[in-house]
């Protein structure tokens, strides 16, 4: 299967209204430097996200591959220090990734000794994933990572602006989710009735 994480769609086929925005008007005093993209995009609340996510998302990836981690991994680490035990299904559903993908991202934590497998107590069928001490020291170091790199990400605001982003930000992230997981309405593409 292909990873294609990185695909946005969010441009509206026709665009009729042009806003005018922060982000394409010149700062007063900015001379008539040209703004960074044009109205009809800079208007779009998606594709902004889109970019501040991949202007995040390369910070972040360049700070856990000095640690030997991928994203992948770290949300799966991430969540095994959180949540653990969980089975790997569960972990799958939770972070919303790909079962066969997630196969290979437990198979690289659990042969690099960050990770066990053990028979879930509760149900002998399914194993239990839990991070090791080695794990753990590992998700702390790629804490400190991403956390440096949130904080080149977000230099140009100060801590009242990057509180309210981060709210917003997580309500926008929720507003398409049913009890954590992806809504069937939000899978699909179609609009959520929330507001």
């Amino acid at each position: 299967m292909q990873n294609n994480w990185h695909r946005q769609y969010f441009i509206s086929p026709t665009v009729e209204t042009v806003y005018d925005s922060p982000v394409t008007r010149p700062a007063d005093g900015a001379g008539k430097e040209p703004p960074a993209y044009p109205r009809a995009l800079s208007a779009r609340v998606g594709f902004l996200l889109a970019q501040a996510h991949m202007a995040a998302r390369a910070k972040a990836d360049l700070a856990l591959e000095g640690v030997g981690l991928t994203m992948k991994g770290f949300a799966a680490l991430a969540t095994l220090v959180s949540d653990a035990p969980i089975s790997q299904q569960r972990l799958s559903q939770r972070i919303r990734m790909d079962p066969a993908t997630m196969v290979d991202v437990i198979d690289d934590l659990e042969e690099s000794g960050h990770i066990v497998r053990r028979r879930n107590p509760e149900d002998r069928r399914e194993y239990a994933l839990q991070p090791t001490p080695k794990g753990r020291a590992l998700y702390a170091r790629a804490e400190r990572a991403l956390i440096a790199a949130e904080n080149e990400t977000v230099q140009g605001l100060d801590p009242r602006e990057t509180r309210s982003l981060m709210e917003l930000l997580a309500r926008i992230a929720l507003a398409g989710t049913v009890d954590g997981l992806p809504s069937r309405r939000a899978r699909r593409g179609t609009r959520s009735t929330v507001n």
